[in-house]
């Protein structure tokens, strides 16, 4: 039996009655009217001249919102079929394709609908998405089993420890070497990635990943040393709700920002069709987003300037005295808090990050060391300790959680992967507070 990959958030939407459609649509873009994105882009900024990497599952690039949008997209997969072929990052199936789809449309929508439909602009339109998919989604047969994604050797990804990285890995490391500033990772349960985060970090790529929906602990990519593990919250501010009604605090949380109750692109019914839905998903790219318009404005900023930001400028507060807790960590992404301070006041380092933690996954002997590979030599004497990050910000107050009723749709949604077990490294890194 191939076990399966976590994705963490489309597979819960909430249902909306026929009648009150279009109102109900229109309610989904509250955290593009609350983030004041519009003024961003009115402004001038749309995250121009930056990069995002995007690793998720297939995509559908033919639908209202990505037509003509900034997206260059990776001709394959990182999977084989059966036959030997490979299997294609694009496909118009629902089951496979829509959770990717609409991670790339949350950064890169053009704000195009169906007729009928509500325009959905993206958060970064003006930035460059490169598109890359580590998996393939699908839904179990009438016996369970999942289609299985074979490597160039013949393994499937479920067949080794080891192998259930190889995608990921592959991904991550295709990404820095094209080039992107910035890594959204939507999904979880990668144990042994530690080399792809390394040199991610070693170029300075900041990395945004998903927290768990349904469990306090964070599993690879979001637990591990300097990573931004995101956090979802709804339209009143409250963090998202595991499934036994219990706000989904966690002790790895580092910034939260909206993924409750937003619109998206596609249905089981039709690509054409919209509805509202929630998860870590979809706060994660948003944070990307935030930050390559903040990025765009401060182009020399480094990644762990950009991170310091992030938590210097959470809310609506303005700048302060950055303050964790288990709901929001250091609290709810603020785009116009970013922008309102150039970043490179900021110390040149991520402070997520733990330089002296031996056993952190990756740690600085780590970095260094991929800092090395990517320069051909050894580190230089002033290589820096700690490697940079980065990660938004948007003004909301984060209050108690609340109780959201979701449903599941379309069955059970897997990406395969990589196996069920989701170990979590030794150590997450940074320092969280007690």
């Amino acid at each position: 039996m191939v076990a399966v990959f976590s994705v963490v958030a489309l597979g819960l939407t909430v249902m909306l009655p026929s009648g009150a459609v279009a109102a109900d649509l229109a309610s989904g873009l509250w955290w593009f009217d609350r983030g004041n994105v519009q003024e961003a882009h009115d402004a001038g900024f749309d995250g121009t001249g930056v990069k995002i990497a995007i690793i998720d599952s297939q995509i559908n690039p033919d639908v209202p919102g990505l037509r003509g949008a900034n997206l260059d997209v990776r001709e394959e997969t990182y999977c084989m079929d059966e036959a030997g072929s490979p299997i294609p990052t694009v496909s118009t199936d629902y089951v496979a394709a829509s959770h990717g789809t609409n991670i790339a449309a949350i950064i890169a929508g053009t704000g195009e609908t169906a007729p009928g439909g509500v325009p959905a602009p993206g958060v970064a339109p003006g930035a460059e998405v490169l598109y890359f998919s580590a998996g393939i989604n699908a839904a179990p047969d009438a016996e369970g089993e999942t289609v299985s994604c074979i490597l160039e050797t013949g393994e499937a990804f479920a067949d080794s420890d080891t192998g259930t990285e190889e995608g990921m890995s592959r991904a991550i490391s295709d990404a820095v070497d094209a080039g992107a500033d910035i890594i959204s990772i939507s999904a979880d349960g990668f144990p042994f990635i530690e080399d792809a985060i390394a040199k991610a970090q070693a170029a300075g790529v900041v990395i945004v990943a998903a927290m768990p929906n349904d469990t306090p602990i964070a599993a690879p990519p979001g637990s591990m040393n300097g990573v931004v593990a995101v956090q979802a919250f709804d339209a009143q501010g409250s963090i998202a709700t595991r499934s036994d009604g219990i706000p989904n605090t966690s002790n790895d949380v580092d910034i939260a920002a909206p993924g409750v109750g937003l619109l998206v692109q596609g249905t089981a019914d039709s690509w054409d069709a919209q509805t509202l839905a929630s998860g870590t998903s979809l706060a994660t790219p948003i944070v990307a987003g935030f930050l390559a318009v903040v990025k765009q404005k401060y182009p020399e900023a480094t990644a762990g300037q950009l991170i310091q930001s992030l938590i210097h400028n959470t809310g609506t507060k303005g700048e302060h005295t950055p303050e964790w807790n288990n709901s929001t960590g250091y609290g709810a992404a603020s785009l116009t808090g970013m922008l309102a301070v150039d970043p490179q006041k900021y110390p040149d380092e991520n402070p997520l990050f733990d330089a002296d933690d031996p056993d952190a996954t990756p740690n600085a002997a780590d970095v260094r060391a991929a800092a090395a590979r990517l320069d051909g030599a050894s580190a230089t004497p002033d290589q820096p300790e700690s490697p940079q990050a980065a990660t938004g910000v948007m003004p909301w107050l984060i209050v108690g959680g609340i109780i959201v009723i979701l449903l599941i749709i379309g069955g059970t949604v897997a990406i395969v992967l990589t196996s069920s077990s989701r170990r979590r490294s030794a150590e997450r890194g940074g320092n969280h507070g007690p």
